[in-house]
């Protein structure tokens, strides 16, 4: 068997996909229209006849070992091709084309453009400045309709807290903005929002100050309040003090001396991740029983990593989480403010240099009908 067919399930099989993946990686890199007929007309098709759909087959081409295109590239191409197969009798140069099937989702919108890149006689730059402006008006009028920066992609980077949201200079504040996106994205009108971990009442300030989340009702804990509005409450000692079943949404922001940090004299992987993990059981238990069905929470865990190896919480969190029954929903990187990714100092007899956690992860799971 040949190296670019070990890893190809197909492949393996003589199937008559073979050539027609040779074939596909003969193309030259700049040629993305021909490129994506070519996958529409002949490699989709044929991959369909032996049950492995578009999605699949793009991404088995791409992980063969010395396969020249990215799965990201072969999406453009089948896009391009799929939005514009005449894209020779069109006015514009066929790189506008590209641009506008890779950046611009809406047909109209597309239309739209190529319109006004011919009547304002644009060249390339022109249009990508133009269709990055449009974005960023975009995002401010979301902004000013919901009154918060709302995020459309998987990274929530936030530069500054939003003032409004939590109070100045406590210890492990979350940007108020994550806060946001998370109940616009998972929260709905009228629900009840617990968090047993409010800090400083960030949660409670999101949703007392936008008017988007008016309607919800927000019903805050701490074992160190730090106000008025947020109840006393050890959770890990005495449990979520809310009846079973009366709970829509929990927000779970456990502090950052929950994890582990693995600079200890002393520090023992093992013992350390089965300590986290006994209080994240415990959490995630008490989030189970208080959540309606169909309830919804959303926890941030982040990776610990060290001259020990790599603790993976986010992977043990949605592992228990399934086991409690809850189902995986989504999952969102939020980028540290301030810091950067850096190799971490190692000693004698270490060979690998470990890159220090940059990003937090915020995995937000619902309640089914079984609960084990």
């Amino acid at each position: 068997m040949s190296k670019s067919t070990q890893h190809h399930p197909a492949a393996a099989r003589g199937s008559a996909l073979d050539p027609l993946i040779e074939r596909v990686n003969a193309f030259t890199a700049d040629n993305y229209w021909d490129l994506g007929k070519f996958l529409v007309e002949k490699v989709i098709p044929a991959a369909l006849k032996e049950g492995i759909f578009a999605e699949q087959m793009l991404k088995r081409m791409a992980e063969i070992p010395g396969f020249k295109f990215p799965l990201q590239m072969l999406k453009h191409c089948q896009r391009f091709y799929t939005y514009y197969p005449d894209v020779e009798k069109r006015p514009l140069p066929e790189m506008f084309y590209f641009e506008l099937a890779t950046k611009v989702e809406e047909s109209a919108k597309r239309d739209h453009y190529e319109k006004l890149a011919i009547s304002g006689k644009m060249t390339i730059s022109d249009l990508q400045r133009k269709i990055r402006e449009d974005e960023q008006s975009k995002r401010e009028d979301e902004k000013t309709k919901f009154g918060f920066d709302l995020k459309e992609r998987t990274i929530w980077s936030f530069e500054t807290p939003d003032p409004r949201f939590g109070k100045p200079g406590y210890k492990g504040r979350l940007p108020g903005q994550a806060v946001a996106n998370a109940l616009f994205y998972y929260t709905e009108p009228g629900w009840v929002v617990l968090d047993p971990m409010a800090g400083s009442g960030t949660t409670g300030d999101v949703i007392e100050s936008v008017s988007h989340f008016g309607d919800r009702k927000c019903r805050m804990y701490d074992v160190d309040p730090a106000d008025g509005r947020i109840k006393r409450a050890n959770i890990l000692q005495t449990g979520i003090p809310e009846q079973s079943g009366s709970i829509d949404y929990v927000f779970l922001d456990p502090p950052h001396e929950f994890f582990p940090r693995g600079t200890e004299p002393e520090f023992s992987p093992g013992a350390a991740k089965s300590d986290t993990m006994m209080k994240l059981k415990t959490l995630l238990r008490e989030t189970v029983r208080v959540l309606k069905t169909g309830g919804r929470l959303t926890i941030l865990v982040e990776a610990v990593s060290g001259g020990f190896g790599l603790i993976d919480f986010p992977f043990e969190v949605t592992l228990l989480a399934r086991e409690l029954g809850l189902e995986p929903l989504g999952k969102v990187y939020l980028p540290k403010r301030g810091e950067a990714a850096r190799v971490r100092p190692h000693g004698p007899g270490e060979k690998v240099r470990l890159l220090v956690s940059e990003c937090r992860e915020m995995l937000t799971f619902e309640k089914g009908n079984a609960v084990r």
